[in-house]
């Protein structure tokens, strides 16, 4: 702790000492387990590592990594919680924003990742649990990314459950793809309130071999994409379906696109239309 002159009144040795900038990392280890991480205004704090439960609370943008990612590998029950993170890799980041390879919760709240580009497959949410794990996301947005803007494909033994609501997924190679090729568990995936737009592949894809897979989409736009808006394929014997309602499929190059077992379900009140290669039919009219 510094020292002070003597003659600093309380208030001004208050203002004389001010809080070292020290990075995130370092930050969550002084934390330790089921700590909070605060910040105190806008800077670059860099990327981190996370192996524990954690609440990182930053205002609306506060937390930069302009080039750097956030790798969390926490085991079964820990719950990780990053809000205000922006991570845009303009200058060159390689590799995803956040990739998720442990287990347990992760919360997601008013997160910007885009710009990830160097290399293909960058993703800005790479969301790969080896065990049971659950993905929520708010009031975030994923763009130019040359991966998905959010990635769900859980490795061996892993399963995910993922809500996402008030999300903006932008000129990715796909903004939503859900890929249950690596499981043999359940995939199941809610959005709502979110929009899909001009992204290169799948405004949203799922693609499953041997784990089941569900998306289910409500209240949401999925329009301008340049291959499908949502597009399903399943192979390997797992079912997998996205079923949707109250949504606009619009101004995509094929508005809805089936291979395989892959299945859409229509839960009614959709704006299917405009789709220059083709509306694409649904599976059925699914009962509410």
């Amino acid at each position: 702790m510094p020292v002070l002159p003597s003659s600093l009144t309380p208030a001004a040795a208050r203002r004389a000492v001010k809080p070292r900038r020290i990075s995130t990392t370092t930050a969550v280890g002084v934390a330790g387990p089921d700590g909070e991480v605060i910040c105190l205004d806008k800077g670059s704090y860099g990327g981190a590592t996370i192996t524990q439960s954690v609440t990182i609370s930053c205002g609306d943008g506060l937390w930069e990594a302009p080039d750097g990612s956030v790798t969390i590998t926490t085991s079964a029950g820990s719950d990780v919680v990053i809000e205000g993170l922006v991570i845009d890799g303009a200058t060159g980041l390689l590799g995803s924003g956040i990739n998720m390879t442990g287990q347990g919760a992760l919360h997601l709240r008013r997160v910007r990742i885009g710009n990830t580009t160097l290399v293909a497959d960058d993703h800005g949410v790479n969301f790969a649990p080896n065990g049971p794990a659950t993905l929520h996301i708010t009031n975030s947005y994923f763009y130019n990314n040359s991966g998905s803007g959010v990635l769900i494909k859980p490795a061996s033994g892993g399963s995910a459950n993922v809500h996402i609501r008030n999300a903006r997924f932008e000129h990715n190679l796909h903004g939503l793809f859900v890929d249950g090729t690596a499981s043999t568990a359940g995939i199941n995936v809610n959005v709502a309130d979110s929009a899909f737009v001009d992204n290169q592949g799948n405004g949203i894809g799922a693609f499953t071999g041997t784990a089941p897979v569900t998306v289910s989409v409500v209240a949401s736009q999925i329009t301008g994409n340049f291959t499908n808006g949502i597009g399903v394929l399943g192979t390997g014997g797992a079912p997998v379906a996205v079923q949707i309602g109250n949504s606009q499929i619009t101004s995509n190059v094929t508005g809805l696109a089936t291979a395989d077992s892959g299945q859409i379900f229509s839960f009614g009140g959709n704006q299917l239309h405009s789709n220059g290669g083709g509306n694409g039919p649904v599976t059925s009219i699914a009962t509410q």
